[in-house]
């Protein structure tokens, strides 16, 4: 007889981060964030193909970033779901396997499965069998492209997702449920890579109901701890140029140095730059030191050590955080708020904690933002704690359902609409609307034949992060498009095209078009 696999009974609740990743579960009333690589709290999401046999995820591949790039992804949240400079979504062919090609997806695949495994290895006695069911955490500005595909992800790593989440919302839920609370919120998601920011009002303060309702979102999707240390490693480099004559982050310059040694040279200087941006989190100076750093061409082997204040820190960084600085303020603006309607601002993210974080917010909000929640997981148990709120059925057929004990009324991410005569971007749906918590958000145009005899329409959907006039504008992405054909042939403006556009809690998008004669298409958008 054959052995069935046992599927745990706990719906585990993943924060899928660009830096690092977690896996928690809600177990005996409280959270629990389970061990992975190595037994620690939090997973590298790094992805390294040794050969045809061995796939490293974690730790180990975070130490082959530099030294073998070729064969090495980190950060791959940064481009899940989007196109490259070509046009096509991303793709890479890894030298040590070069039978395939992998997609951003596939590498995600490989972190999520990596955390499945390491918790279950780690915590057994917990998980009583395999996490089949997930809770999974996303940026707030995620788009349809990106959730499909993060959805399409852990479907490859043997997850069935439950529900996307936003992080800042993930993050609100651990805050709210830590005790009772009534108060409105600003959520400052500073990760390894991307950046968020939420306010949210939340009710907890009601006997066994919670209710949060966003007021406003805004996001940068390339801007975090990966900077910072980058940053670092410049100014690092300028120096040592400086002294050595040998650029370090120059791989195309004829320095007479191997591309092999200015790599080994680059990954010690990237894990010393990330040490460093910890220090200077504690203290006012680091000495960064790398004997033996590379050897020139005539055989001399330099050294590095120098000095970083957090003065020369703060000056690199600024530039960067000054763009989470207007984020935050187009949210209060979104939310029709000013910061004296913030009752508290929450610090998720590892980056959040860089002293600047909190002098500039504590600038901007005249108040200290709070301390006491673990920027590290707390993403990871808000989502477990949501995930509590279902029900696993025993007919493992059947889907789980959601309680009625958590209220979430979310807010538009995107400007959505289609393209029109002359490439206008023609909103149907606008950013910041509210989506009821109970049923979708339904808003519905009518558009006519634009020529005479029109028998068929190609409907574009398209979104936009800001106000844009016409679809070719930077900023503004086409997410799907479908045809409507066999439209009766009539003079131009006689037929009618009904379009709906339907939009969910978790943002995801459907439309479906209809035309006076009965005639109509409909689109689910899917990963592209």
């Amino acid at each position: 007889m054959a052995l069935v696999e046992k599927n745990s009974t706990y719906i585990v609740g993943i924060d899928l981060g660009t830096s690092n990743s977690a896996i928690a579960v809600y177990h005996k009333g409280r959270v629990e964030i389970l061990k992975v690589d190595d037994g620690r709290n939090t997973l590298p999401s790094v992805v390294s193909i040794v050969d045809k046999e061995t796939t490293l995820v974690g730790k180990q591949a975070r130490s082959r970033m530099l030294i073998d790039p070729d064969n090495t992804v980190a950060s791959i949240k940064r481009v899940i779901g989007k196109d490259g400079e070509d046009g096509k979504p991303w793709s890479k062919e890894f030298p040590n396997r070069p039978e395939r090609t992998y997609s951003a997806t596939d590498i995600s695949a490989f972190i999520l499965t990596k955390l499945v495994m390491g918790s279950q290895q780690t915590s057994m006695d917990i998980l009583q069998g395999t996490p089949r069911y997930a809770v999974i955490c996303i940026p707030a500005n995620f788009d349809d492209n990106q959730k499909n595909a993060t959805i399409e992800a852990a479907k490859l790593a043997g997850l069935e997702v439950i529900s996307l989440i936003e992080e800042p919302v993930a993050a609100a839920i651990a805050y709210a449920l830590e005790k009772d609370r009534d108060q409105t919120i600003l959520i400052y998601d500073l990760g390894g890579g991307t950046f968020d920011v939420s306010i949210l009002r939340v009710d907890s303060t009601g006997e066994g109901l919670a209710k949060f309702k966003i007021l406003g979102k805004e996001g940068v999707q390339k801007l975090g701890g990966d900077d910072f240390d980058y940053e670092i490693m410049k100014i690092a480099a300028a120096r040592f140029h400086e002294a050595s004559g040998i650029d370090l982050l120059d791989l195309k310059k004829d320095q007479g140095v191997s591309k092999k040694a200015l790599r080994d040279a680059q990954q010690k200087l990237k894990d010393k730059s990330e040490i460093a941006k910890c220090e200077l989190s504690e203290s006012q100076k680091t000495l960064m030191e790398i004997p033996s750093l590379i050897k020139d061409e005539s055989g001399t082997v330099h050294n590095l050590e120098m000095e970083i204040s957090r003065s020369d820190f703060n000056d690199a960084i600024l530039p960067l955080l000054l763009q989470s600085k207007e984020a935050v303020e187009k949210a209060l603006t979104t939310g029709g708020l000013t910061i004296d309607d913030i009752s508290r601002i929450i610090l998720v993210g590892g980056s959040t904690r860089v002293p600047l974080v909190r002098e500039m917010l504590t600038e901007i909000f005249g108040k200290e933002p709070y301390g006491d929640i673990d920027p590290d997981t707390v993403v990871a148990a808000g989502a477990a704690s949501f995930a509590a709120t279902f029900n696993v059925p025993d007919d493992p057929d059947s889907k789980p359902q959601l309680a009625s004990s958590l209220v979430i009324d979310n807010i538009v991410t995107l400007n959505l609409g289609i393209e029109t005569r002359d490439r206008l971007f023609n909103k149907v749906i606008t950013k910041g609307l509210e989506i009821p918590a109970d049923v979708p958000l339904c808003v519905t145009k009518d558009y006519s034949t634009q020529r005479d005899n029109q028998t068929e329409m190609r409907i574009s959907v398209f979104q936009s992060g800001d106000e844009k006039e016409y679809v070719y504008e930077e900023g503004v992405t086409c997410i799907g498009e479908f045809l409507i054909t066999k439209i009766p042939a009539k003079p131009k403006g006689a037929e009618i095209v009904t379009i709906t556009f339907e939009l969910d809690q978790q943002n995801l998008l459907k439309v479906k078009a209809e035309s006076t004669s009965g005639v109509g298409g409909a689109l689910e958008i899917k990963r592209s």
